[in-house]
């Protein structure tokens, strides 16, 4: 059981040993992949400036460099470096090896490859940093490979060819150095930065403000919660086209503010760091020619800076203006500082930066960098009293981002507060605006909803002159010429009703005119001719005359019962009692045919004409009862209901139906398919029961047939 144990762990410890090392391995040709790369660039350029070299011209050199990051140059001659592409690599005791072949080489603060060239009377050194190497490590100054390799900072660099190591050659095969697992260095002394007043600030911290943090986790909370909002009111609008006008108007009105706040607030930082930035570079500059002033009353009658002790003098004048100063010769090298050992342990280069060197403006202020972090720097002419210019001074003022961060989290801390607050109010805001702004239009879409022709529309009131007043006025206008309408309207059906109820008067009259007429010649006759059989044909004629003269009766009560049927005026009725009522006279009729209810009794209200509606359930009843005369198993069934927002009665018969040729003419003023009547009765109910704000059907089949009325419930 241990052995198996054991060949288990040994198992798993190789399996992890050849995945370290398969990773290592593609590490390794990672890096031999991009230092290639940059070798067969690097090339290039060497080409481009031996043919500036050539041509004597500095400022093609410095055009040639200026825009390479990744690839430093230096450029010699018989009395020592005249150029330098960069100087944040601490290039110092650099020896001559041999030309056109990559070396590998440690310098203070970076593991590089080098490689010298010659062009003419120069020689040019070319250096790819590949990874850091300062003696001074902390977390602001951190031993990592440079931004050009695609590579882990778990690998080290080493020169010699160990166990566990894989070899990095060139294009060539020629072996330059190997990487390897790293060993984890704890962080080094920091005596020399913190001796320093500038680049001090590389060892302190600035936290961010607790306070920020609260109001950016608001703000995010408050932003997500803006845009949730808006996706669910899209999904339940299914789509922005489908979603109220008020809740778009607050949507876009929501964005836009969002929008311009957020403009507002990122410039406001944009234009705090740059005043920040501006600042500093103007108090900095300011700061130098302080300086200047001092070192050059110091050294008025120096005619170089050679031979002096600069340091003593720079040590003296760093304390009364709390910076860093240091000063370079003709050439370009460091002479003095007031903090040397930050040069000594290779941190910094001891050349100047080139730019003022090689410009012909020097007195201004650039931006250096020191690992991975920025700072700046002022450069000035150091003069002599004959204005003699004899060196360099520079004055650094090192700016972590962290103090930029802690000026803008002070900004923002102060600032998102009143941000946060205007943007909860402009939303409120939004809301109540979005729906003062659509309330008339809402009010408007009622009124058109209750819009209906043939009864009084009330007028809308707004009194502002903006474009939904002219709106409302346009309504309103529309208004009163719907209802000049409908009344012309009524008064052409009026008319229109009133010529065929005369047409269908006049031939009703007509028919039983004719026998009568006859009826009475013929009596007339058989008197003149003493006929003995006069006396029976006058008994006879005289029954005749009297049923058609009934028949004319009831043609004419029928007639004045449409002439004069009142306005409908729609009021509260206790539609249960009315209907129940009509059915108690209805139970005592002469066909013996049964009729059940189905329905309160009393107490169930709606809204029609209590004077007439009772004679809509009259109708119907009498033309059920006439649907089933003569047919044995009469039934009728009369049923209330009460729906959520109408009341619904339905008398149902089981007669023969009506017929579908005629069921689209059931309702007309002057149809009936009786022997008898003018057909009055179905239209009068209509417009009883329509004038009420209800509405009259039916259903009809050959097994009976079945009218609803429907009645607005209180």
């Amino acid at each position: 059981m241990k052995k198996q144990a054991f060949l288990y762990l040994c198992t798993l410890f190789f399996g992890f040993f050849m995945v370290g090392c398969n990773r290592l391995d593609r590490s390794a040709a990672q890096l031999q992949s991009d230092l290639a790369r940059q070798a067969d660039h690097a090339l290039v350029i060497v080409d481009q400036l031996a043919q500036a070299l050539d041509e004597n011209s500095i400022d093609s050199v410095w055009n040639i460099t200026s825009q390479e990051k990744d690839v430093l140059f230096y450029i010699y001659n018989n009395q020592g470096m005249v150029y330098w592409s960069r100087n944040w690599l601490a290039a110092t005791h650099i020896y001559f090896s041999r030309y056109d072949t990559w070396e590998y080489y440690q310098f203070q603060n970076a593991h590089a490859i080098c490689r010298w060239s010659a062009a003419g009377l120069y020689k040019i050194l070319t250096v790819i940093p590949v990874k850091y190497n300062y003696s001074i490590t902390n977390d602001k100054l951190r031993n990592t490979f440079l931004p050009a390799y695609h590579i882990s900072n778990k690998w080290d660099i080493s020169r010699e060819q160990k166990e566990g190591f894989v070899p990095i050659n060139t294009s060539g095969g020629k072996y330059l150095f190997s990487i390897g697992p790293a060993t984890p260095v704890e962080a080094t002394a920091q005596t020399p930065l913190a001796e320093s007043f500038s680049y001090s600030n590389v060892l302190s911290d600035n936290p961010s403000s607790q306070r920020l943090h609260i109001y950016l986790w608001l703000s995010v909370a408050l932003f997500l919660a803006l845009l949730a909002w808006g996706i669910i009111g899209l999904v339940r609008s299914h789509g922005w086209g489908n979603m109220p006008l008020s809740r778009r108007f607050a949507y876009s009105m929501v964005a836009l503010l969002l929008l311009s706040y957020l403009y507002v607030f990122f410039v406001s930082i944009r234009f705090t760091q740059s005043a920040y930035n501006k600042r500093q570079k103007s108090e900095l500059l300011q700061k130098a020619h302080y300086i200047q002033k001092n070192i050059q009353d110091i050294y008025y009658y120096r005619l170089s800076l050679s031979d002096i002790a600069v340091n003593i003098d720079l040590r003296d004048l760093c304390y009364p203006y709390e910076t860093d100063i240091n000063v370079y010769d003709l050439n370009g090298n460091l002479v003095g500082s007031s903090s040397p050992a930050i040069f000594d342990n290779g941190l910094i280069s001891t050349h100047m930066l080139p730019e003022p060197f090689f410009s012909e403006r020097v007195d201004t202020v650039y931006q250096e960098r020191l690992g991975e972090m920025d700072y700046l720097c002022a450069y000035v002419e150091l003069q002599n009293g004959s204005y003699v210019t004899i060196g360099y001074i520079a004055v650094p003022s090192y700016i972590s981002s962290d103090r930029i961060r802690a000026e803008l989290d002070d900004f923002m801390a102060r600032m998102l507060p009143y941000y946060l607050l205007t943007v909860l109010i402009s939303v409120l805001l939004s809301f109540a605006l979005s729906r003062t702004i659509t309330r008339p239009l809402n009010t408007l879409f009622d009124n058109l909803m209750k819009l209906k022709i043939g009864r009084k529309n009330a007028h809308l009131e707004y009194n502002k002159k903006d474009e939904i007043g002219k709106l409302v006025e346009r309504y309103n206008e529309m208004v009163d010429e719907l209802d000049d309408s409908a009344e012309r309207l009524a008064r052409s059906e009026r008319e229109g009703a009133w010529r065929t109820m005369a047409r269908q008067i006049a031939h009703e009259i007509n028919n039983p005119l004719t026998p009568m007429k006859l009826s009475i010649q013929q009596m007339q006759r058989l008197k003149n001719a003493q006929d003995a059989r006069f006396d029976g044909f006058f008994d006879h004629s005289t029954d005749m005359l009297i049923g058609q003269i009934d028949n004319l009766s009831r043609i004419a009560s029928s007639f004045s019962s449409f002439a004069k049927l009142p306005e409908v005026a729609p009021e509260e009725v206790d539609i249960a009692e009315k209907l129940y009522t009509v059915i108690t006279l209805f139970r005592n009729n002469t066909e013996h045919v049964p009729i059940r209810y189905v329905g309160a009794e009393q107490g169930v209200f709606g809204i029609a004409d209590g004077a007439q509606i009772g004679q809509v359930f009259n109708n119907l009843i009498k033309n059920a009862l006439q649907a089933i005369e003569d047919k044995p198993g009469g039934d009728i069934i009369v049923m209330l209901k009460e729906l959520p927002d109408s009341l619904e009665i339905s008398v149902s018969d089981n007669g023969g139906g009506i017929p579908a040729d005629i069921q689209d003419k059931i309702f007309m003023p002057n149809f009936t398919t009786k022997s008898t009547g003018a057909g009055l009765g179905l239209a009068i109910s209509k417009n009883i029961v329509e004038g009420g704000g209800g509405s009259l059907r039916f259903t009809t089949s050959s097994k009976g047939t079945t009218f609803f009325v429907q009645i607005r419930k209180v």
